[in-house]
């Protein structure tokens, strides 16, 4: 599992190095878009009075993320099993269908130190799937579009964690629940926009795996909040 983790952070870091890169040659053709738009009459991003009409069509996003700590509450978990703030990265792929409404799926990995001599310990990693729809609320800003966003999510813990006992072994906790969110997306060209936003999650780990066999635990509740800031592109 942690070797998977490493796998999804390397490919956002590096999803984020080429799109940084192609960044500008998008300011370039954008500006030579503007120019020829302009000689030719036609709409510019200048004459563009509502974001949103940018919003249409494929997106393709990276974020760097700052996520919350996990609390665990169950029976199972000898009271509260706690992690700590951490940071991560994700991507994200979405489709606008007119300027209001639009889908998206996020993949994200976050690292989550164990706190309160939490058992078993060590430093997990969260990572999250998710599934969802985000509004664009009416601003009729040229640039600035708020938004708000409900998603369906599968997470999973995972890390090699060492119990009361000095034992060490790979443990695994996963679950489903869902997020709700808001954000501001700010466009710096037709086709680049900065995002940014703050998710709630709550659902429940019920699943474990550990190398004492594995078990559910439908009462394993967890809540948290995330950060996010990444950039946006649509072709």
């Amino acid at each position: 599992m942690e070797r998977m983790m490493g796998r999804i952070a390397a490919a956002a870091v590096v999803l984020a190095a080429t799109m940084v890169v192609f960044t500008q040659d998008v300011f370039a053709q954008s500006a030579r878009g503007e120019r020829a738009g302009a000689a030719a009459g036609g709409r510019s991003f200048e004459r563009i009075s509502d974001a949103r009409d940018l919003t249409t069509g494929l997106t393709l996003g990276v974020y760097s993320l700052v996520a919350d700590g996990i609390a665990i509450r169950g029976p199972t978990t000898d009271g509260v099993w706690s992690t700590g703030r951490g940071e991560g990265a994700g991507v994200m792929v979405g489709y606008g269908f007119n300027h209001t409404f639009s889908a998206y799926a996020t993949l994200d990995v976050a690292k989550q130190p164990t706190i309160d001599d939490s058992s078993p310990s060590g430093t997990f990693g969260l990572a999250q799937f998710a599934i969802g729809a985000r509004a664009n609320i009416p601003l009729n800003n040229a640039r600035t579009i708020p938004y708000v966003s409900a998603s369906i999510a599968n997470r999973v813990l995972a890390a090699t964690a060492t119990n009361d006992y000095g034992d060490t072994g790979d443990v695994e906790m996963s679950g489903r629940g869902f997020v709700l969110g808001g954000g501001i997306e700010h466009f710096f060209s037709p086709h680049m926009a900065l995002d940014a936003g703050v998710e709630y999650a709550s659902g429940s780990f019920d699943r474990y795996k550990t190398p004492d066999g594995d078990f559910t635990d439908r009462n394993g509740n967890s809540t948290n909040l995330r950060l996010r800031l990444g950039v946006n592109w649509r072709p």
